[in-house]
């Protein structure tokens, strides 16, 4: 993880990231490099212990409003993607495609149109991310 050090403690670490400020515990902390000493948030980089937790806290702003405060529920995996991943595993497997970790993998999707006048037409498109 790579960003600025705000505050240490003799049992944690604080890093602002773009996205907020990681806590860490100290010894889940492998290997430290700091780039540029200097300064009041100096720049780090720290390789953390696989397994390791931490808190990630964010910057909101409030407004005073007449509803109560809430945040917006994480939104859950799309209905089907389990299934869908599976079947391109397969699909993959049969081609003799090969899958690599954190690579998109492989797409088909199908347009189907059926008209009352006996017409049945459709397309497939077949791609690899």
């Amino acid at each position: 993880m790579s960003g600025r050090l705000v505050a240490e403690s003799s049992d944690t670490v604080s890093i602002r990231v773009a996205e907020g400020v990681w806590t860490l515990d100290r010894r889940d902390i492998l290997q430290w490099l700091e780039p540029s000493p200097a300064g009041s948030e100096r720049a780090v980089q720290v390789w953390i212990r696989p397994g390791a937790t931490a808190d990630f806290t964010q910057r909101r702003r409030i407004h005073l409003t007449e509803r109560p405060l809430t945040l917006p529920p994480r939104p859950g995996p799309a209905v089907g993607d389990d299934a869908l991943a599976r079947l391109t595993e397969q699909w993959a497997r049969r081609l003799r495609v090969r899958t690599v970790p954190g690579a998109a993998g492989a797409t088909v999707s199908y347009s189907h149109t059926h008209s009352g006048g006996g017409s049945d037409d459709g397309t497939a498109c077949d791609s690899l991310d």
